[in-house]
């Protein structure tokens, strides 16, 4: 495997550890917010995969802002969504589906930016931008809407799912194929270990879901 291979792992690090962990048989794996489809790549073959998204080539191309998801309620074993809610108008709806779709005993990957890591706090200070942010065009375009703290993911994705597992890391897209900001992320992600708020670019969890009729509220 490439060096920049292993690097891009870190974003489908929780998934894929907690995918060769389960007992050896077939399951049914959705990737909500498939966009390339590069979780599939590093999947075992006991993983039949199937992806979600708004365009592009996908089992299921939809766009989550539009109700209610055109597959069968409990379809799947594993269901994945990295990074993908912030992008939605309304997260809570969006989410139900997500859960419904999952099996009673469905294992959930989930994760969003934190939006109040230090790079976004200088950038706030000093009245820069991000690539995410484009005033009065951040909805048309499908954009981060939405900008959570560490809490809030965490507060959020409890509500549907009883968290098992949380990580939280830090990648810069120009660490894949840098070795030198390859190293600093390594020593941010040793921060972000200790204080998430500031140091964590994102918030991962793996859970089950809460059987109950009161998501969200």
């Amino acid at each position: 495997m490439k060096k920049s291979e292993q690097r891009v792992i870190k974003h489908y690090g929780l998934a894929i550890k907690t995918i060769k962990k389960l007992p050896n048989k077939k399951y049914k794996l959705i990737d909500v917010g498939a966009a390339g489809r590069l979780l599939k790549k590093y999947l075992p073959k006991n993983i039949d995969y199937y992806s979600l998204d708004y365009f592009g080539k996908h089992d299921y191309v939809f766009d989550l802002n539009k109700g209610k998801v055109p597959i069968k309620s409990e379809s799947f074993d594993i269901v994945v969504c990295l990074e993908t809610l912030e992008h939605v108008l309304e997260p809570y709806k969006a989410m139900k589906e997500i859960l419904r779709i999952g099996k009673k005993d469905a294992v959930f990957i989930l994760s969003m930016p934190n939006e109040y890591n230090f790079v976004l706090r200088l950038y706030y200070l000093f009245g820069k931008k991000t690539s995410c942010q484009e005033p009065f065009k951040i909805v048309s375009k499908g954009q981060h809407i939405h900008q959570p703290r560490v809490k809030d993911v965490i507060s959020f994705f409890s509500k549907f799912i009883k968290i098992e597992e949380k990580e939280y890391y830090w990648q810069s897209r120009k660490s894949v194929n840098n070795d030198f900001f390859y190293s600093i992320d390594y020593f941010i992600n040793l921060l972000a270990k200790i204080y998430p708020s500031l140091f964590a670019r994102v918030v991962a969890v793996k859970g089950i879901k809460k059987l109950n009729d009161n998501f969200g509220k």
